[in-house]
């Protein structure tokens, strides 16, 4: 059973979503749980596993909810009786810990082409997970993609469907070999929930794009959260540059960062 409860936090954090793995330490007296038992918590809110039920469960659980933004590991101590925070009549104490799994931030690049070979390479050195997505088996062996999490070989409209999006995990770079491309994968990915989409490509190609889905319906509020044309404006047009500079935006967002100089005057 505890094999099975640790099994779990690792098939959330394989999804790319967070998980709390509660260790029920020592119990004194009477009290509802048996000393090291464990309980998994997802930032879903369900659990695996149990710490005794009750009111003590239910409260470790309603604090590991509201842990999970920070992901602080914290300890717990409760005192069973009508003086205790739960006012409980068991007469015992509870104590335990909770250590919180963060999964990976995901980065999904569509398209294997020079640009996405380099941001890849650069992405797995600052702690993603990368999946890349074409449909052209000669990029797969690229020594860029040598420690990418996975190599969706296959079409658009059938490699969305393997990735599991997530609020505030996944970021989304569109870097095709063309414009029909980069609008099939967004027919496909707009009212989804990721945390950044950035396109590659120029004023002229991002405005063709947006057009043609506006015309089958699809709100100018939505194509605005694109990042688009992509990166910071710090590259000389290198493909190199260009990665790092799609990457420096990439980080801007997740760490909520202005990009500002901090150069002292």
């Amino acid at each position: 059973m505890k094999a099975d409860i640790l099994e779990k936090i690792y098939e959330e954090n394989q999804k790319g979503r967070d998980a709390a793995l509660v260790f029920l330490i020592e119990n004194k007296g009477s009290t509802p749980g048996e000393d090291n038992s464990l309980m998994a918590v997802t930032s879903a809110g369900k659990s695996f596993g149990t710490i005794g039920g009750g009111k003590i469960e239910a409260d470790v659980i309603r604090r590991c909810m509201e842990g999970f933004p920070k992901g602080e590991s914290f300890e717990f101590d409760y005192n069973l009786s009508q003086n205790g925070e739960l006012k409980m009549s068991c007469g015992g104490d509870s104590r335990g810990f909770v250590k919180y799994f963060k999964a990976a931030n995901h980065l999904v690049i569509f398209g294997a082409g020079h640009i996405s070979q380099k941001l890849a390479r650069i992405a797995t050195k600052t702690n993603f997970e990368v999946t890349v997505i074409d449909d052209r088996s000669e990029f797969r062996e690229s020594p860029d993609f040598s420690e990418i999490k996975d190599y969706i070989e296959a079409p658009i409209e059938e490699a969305v469907g393997e990735i599991d999006f997530d609020k505030d995990k996944t970021y989304i770079v569109l870097c095709t070999r063309g414009h029909a491309h980069d609008a099939k994968a967004l027919r496909k990915i707009l009212g989804k929930e990721f945390h950044y989409l950035g396109m590659i490509g120029s004023k002229a190609k991002v405005l063709r794009v947006f057009k043609e889905l506006e015309e089958e319906g699809y709100k100018r509020e939505d194509l605005e959260q694109i990042y688009t044309p992509i990166g910071l404006d710090v590259d000389n047009g290198s493909v190199e540059e260009i990665a790092i500079s799609i990457m420096a935006e990439i980080l801007m967002v997740k760490n909520k960062k202005g990009g500002e100089i901090q150069k002292l005057n």
